[in-house]
């Protein structure tokens, strides 16, 4: 399963419907199979002392090993299938389960285990009564022999079921993420996966080693048996530890694909939760993660639209805090004329559609000359050139946007007419409101100055005017494409301006 399959939206990966009746058959399939070798050990391999293990004993054990086994299997569907149906049968609806039904899946499993292990423990105290007459030492030894093959074959039960509930489990971890303390961790499944596989067993045969002396066995009958028991245990433990490691290596390889992926800038990944214990608390936790990045990076995002690239980034890197500082830069004042009539008389979409595109010409243009769109005022913006980062010549910035802003607007915005002022000095620049609600602002004379040489320049044909004093600060290259006009008295303003306007 490939990383980005699983929690993607609220719907969770598909589930396989997995029947009961695919639970019982396996469970069935991994008993005989452990019954059948064990069978094979005791008829062939144990060395049991020959005085005792007569063809009466042998018939007679064999007749009620096969018993057992049908009455393991009788068990198994009377008892198991209902209770598998009842945890996996929403799977076959094709349905979200209910509390219920989650809590019975994720349990389902070590249900099934411990069952078997009730079943193989009843086996050995049946072995063992039975044996009794036989002798102790005899009805001891077959009582083990069973035991340990029960454990073994319980513990690779356990692992198979865990493989065929997989996609189950995903659906139920999905809607109820794993808890802390509410599964084995790793280090503990392991441990008592090694016990059950190859611990036992191992001990199983040292014990036969120890005791051969007292069981009047052969060194050559030893020999083969614990050849063949040693072999036997190393093939289980193998098995098991394989699918063990599977269990573990497969999603911490998605993990680690998926981590991969994060760095890389893909914050669409999301991983498969598929175990309750300590991967799956990382799993949720990785897919956490990635949606708190995105929730950040759409935040981001949306910042750097309100209040421009260079002021999100520069506030990302210093923090964010009241106050501002003086700065030499040129403000660039641009607005429409005739809004509230071209509003009057167009429909309210073709409106807004063509105030759009005229801002982003205006955003365009800003960008391309190192400026920032400050704010928007209704049908006119206020457009910055060296705050809050600073250009090498402002001024020049200021007067080639506003050059190339009137050629454009009139070329892909010729339902809306605008003018544009131009003017530069020192300013006031930084986070201005409250801690609960600033807002990146510029403030001085030169924004106000701005603003009056738009009203300027809706009067004039260029539609562009800017103030004396900027040209004297821009280079001569983007001075010598300017005339000075004659000066006038602006608005609110105590001394005459002089005027310029692009050649």
């Amino acid at each position: 399963m490939h990383p980005r399959h699983g929690l993607h939206g609220m719907h969770g990966p598909d589930v396989r419907g997995v029947r009961p009746w695919q639970v019982i058959l396996l469970v069935w399939a991994a008993n005989l199979i452990g019954a059948a070798i064990l069978m094979v050990d005791y008829l062939v391999v144990l060395p049991f002392p020959a005085d005792v293990s007569t063809p009466d004993v042998v018939r007679g054990n064999v007749l009620l090993g096969l018993g057992l086994v049908v009455f393991s299997w009788v068990v198994l569907g009377v008892v198991g299938a209902p209770r598998a149906h009842r945890a996996l049968d929403w799977t076959v609806r094709g349905t979200a389960p209910d509390a219920t039904e989650r809590e019975l899946t994720l349990g389902l499993p070590w249900w099934l285990f411990w069952m078997q292990v009730s079943l193989w423990a009843l086996s050995c105290v049946v072995f063992f009564v039975a044996n009794l007459d036989v002798g102790t030492t005899y009805a001891v030894q077959l009582a083990t022999a069973v035991i340990i093959s029960g454990l073994a074959t319980a513990a690779t039960s356990y692992l198979l079921c865990v493989r065929l509930f997989r996609t189950a489990i995903v659906r139920v971890l999905a809607l109820s993420p794993p808890r802390a303390g509410g599964a084995a961790g790793v280090g503990q499944r392991a441990v008592f996966i090694w016990t059950l596989t190859s611990g036992v067993p191992v001990l199983g045969l040292v014990l036969m080693v120890a005791f051969a002396g007292e069981t009047g066995v052969s060194l050559d009958q030893l020999a083969v048996s614990g050849l063949v028991v040693g072999l036997g245990a190393l093939v289980v433990g193998l098995f098991a530890t394989v699918l063990f490691a599977k269990s573990v290596g497969e999603p911490l390889g998605f993990l680690t694909e998926a981590l991969g992926e994060v760095e890389a800038g893909d914050l669409s990944v999301a991983v498969p939760v598929d175990d309750p214990g300590e991967i799956g608390r990382l799993q949720d936790g990785l897919n956490t993660m990635v949606v708190a990045l995105r929730e950040r990076e759409q935040l981001r995002d949306l910042f750097g639209r309100h209040v421009g690239e260079d002021v999100a980034r520069l506030a990302l890197q210093q923090g964010v805090a009241l106050g501002g500082e003086e700065r030499e830069a040129a403000a660039l004042f641009v607005d429409v004329i005739g809004s509230t009539s071209y509003a009057a008389t167009h429909p309210a979409a073709e409106v807004v559609a063509a105030l759009n595109r005229f801002f982003e010409v205006v955003v365009a243009v800003v960008s391309e000359h190192g400026g920032l769109v400050n704010k928007f005022e209704g049908d006119a913006a206020l457009c910055i050139f060296g705050a809050p980062l600073e250009l090498p010549d402002p001024a020049a910035s200021a007067l080639a946007a506003a050059r190339t802003m009137a050629d454009r607007l009139r070329a892909e915005v010729p339902d809306l007419d605008a003018g544009i002022g131009v003017s530069h000095g020192l300013v006031i620049a930084g986070n201005i409101g409250s801690t609960e609600r600033l807002e990146y602002t510029v403030i001085g004379d030169p924004v106000n100055e701005a603003a009056r040489l738009t009203e300027q320049a809706k009067q004039r044909p260029e539609r562009v005017v800017a103030s004396e004093r900027i040209l004297g600060r821009a280079h001569v290259a983007e001075r010598d494409r300017w005339r000075l006009l004659d000066p006038v008295l602006l608005r609110g303003r105590l001394e005459t301006t002089t005027l310029a306007v692009p050649l």
